[in-house]
């Protein structure tokens, strides 16, 4: 394989084309050859983006495209790591939600934006962002609660009126309905008052 650049294949492909040494290869043996390579490259890039931390299938398939590894590499090794369980959307929306929900609290309509932009579909990122908050035990009246009172607190001295609408506009920035909103401030921090302690 003068030829050929130097190309890494797994055992299975090295079998399945009876590759070696000494076997001279003709051009459909090359082509096989070639596209098993591309094949068990992407896979390693897969692999080891995935290694990191978990993803959709579109941020794999983005990584794959930047290293301009050929479609049909692409699409198989796709399906290869779905089918070793290593791609999955709906289980990647629930363990984002599930560290947002743990560190970075926010509301559902944020989680479910952040999601959409990873190219997670809305279905896929409603069932996560569901099972995530059924399994931390909480619900968004229990995150805008959190939220709102670390963040009241951090706004406690300045004056009233600008400090509640300060409050509002960072909650509905976290992904909190205004309605939600107006019943926390009106709750918790009456026209006349501070945030209540």
């Amino acid at each position: 394989m003068d030829d050929v650049p130097l190309c890494l294949l797994p055992d299975e492909d090295v079998y399945r084309l009876r590759l070696e040494v000494g076997v001279e290869l003709g051009e459909v043996e090359v082509d096989a050859v070639r596209a098993s390579a591309a094949r068990s490259g992407a896979m390693r890039v897969g692999l080891r983006y995935l290694s990191v931390r978990p993803r959709s299938r579109w941020e794999v398939e983005r990584r794959l495209q930047r290293d301009r590894i050929d479609g049909e590499a692409i699409e198989r090794t796709l399906e290869r790591l779905e089918a070793l369980g290593y791609l999955d959307d709906e289980e990647f929306a629930a363990a984002f939600s599930r560290d947002r929900i743990r560190l970075r609290p926010c509301g559902a309509r944020r989680m479910r934006s952040d999601l959409l932009s990873r190219g997670v579909s809305p279905e896929d990122a409603e069932r996560g962002i569901r099972a995530a908050m059924a399994e931390e035990g909480v619900t968004e009246d229990e995150l805008i609660e959190r939220v709102a009172a670390a963040r009241a607190l951090r706004l406690k001295g300045a004056d009233p009126a600008v400090s509640r609408r300060r409050l509002f506009d960072y909650l509905a920035r976290r992904g909190f309905s205004s309605g939600s909103i107006r019943a926390w401030i009106a709750a918790y921090w009456p026209e006349e008052d501070g945030p209540a302690t």
